[in-house]
């Protein structure tokens, strides 16, 4: 009779070791992502759609050359600032601080986070913006696509600074970007299909 008093609590036991195990291995596997990735990216494209819709009246018409004087412009200005940051990560590791990249120092860790994740972010979004500022400009709106790489710049140009300040700064800045790149693209679209 003790065995068996001993019994139930013992398979209590093992079912409760079972599942901690089961919960720490759940904990390490990862979790797909696709569904947040598009969810996020309908998030961020459906209101620049929107916003496109009652911004955009035209069908798909070729821009004059003079017409893309401005955002030629503030394109090279945009290549430019992206070489700043690529060179500002590349000699602040490599030239300047070599023997200070593996540091397990917080203030060197903080400064190395820093010149990567400013060079990893503009060129997350260099494509995107890149590849909309063909079709966006020369066939729907020049003006507007010079006004909008501007205002990218000038959203990107405090980055850096902007990492010391918290996430919300760092994803207001982010999302402010992509917001840019989706009107320009939702643009296109509108355009495309009423040609």
């Amino acid at each position: 009779q003790a065995s068996r008093r001993l019994a139930p609590p013992l398979s209590r036991s093992r079912s409760t070791s079972t599942k901690r195990t089961m919960a720490s291995y759940e904990a390490m596997a990862p979790k797909p992502s696709l569904h947040l990735g598009i969810t996020f990216s309908a998030l961020n494209f459906a209101p620049m759609l929107l916003v496109a819709y009652f911004t955009n009246k035209g069908e798909l018409q070729y821009a004059e050359a003079k017409e893309l004087k401005m955002v030629v412009i503030a394109l090279i200005a945009y290549m430019l600032l992206v070489y700043v940051w690529l060179f500002r990560q590349g000699s602040g590791k490599r030239i300047l601080n070599p023997n200070l990249v593996s540091s397990d120092d917080p203030v060197c860790k903080k400064h190395f986070a820093n010149l990567n994740r400013t060079a990893e972010n503009t060129l997350e979004q260099a494509l995107l913006l890149l590849a909309v500022l063909f079709p966006y400009p020369g066939l729907v709106n020049a003006h507007r696509a010079a006004v909008l790489v501007w205002a990218y710049i000038a959203i990107l140009l405090p980055y850096p600074a902007l990492m010391g300040m918290g996430r919300n700064e760092i994803w207001l800045s982010t999302m402010l970007r992509y917001y840019i790149i989706n009107y320009m693209m939702a643009s296109v679209l509108l355009a495309a299909l009423r040609s």
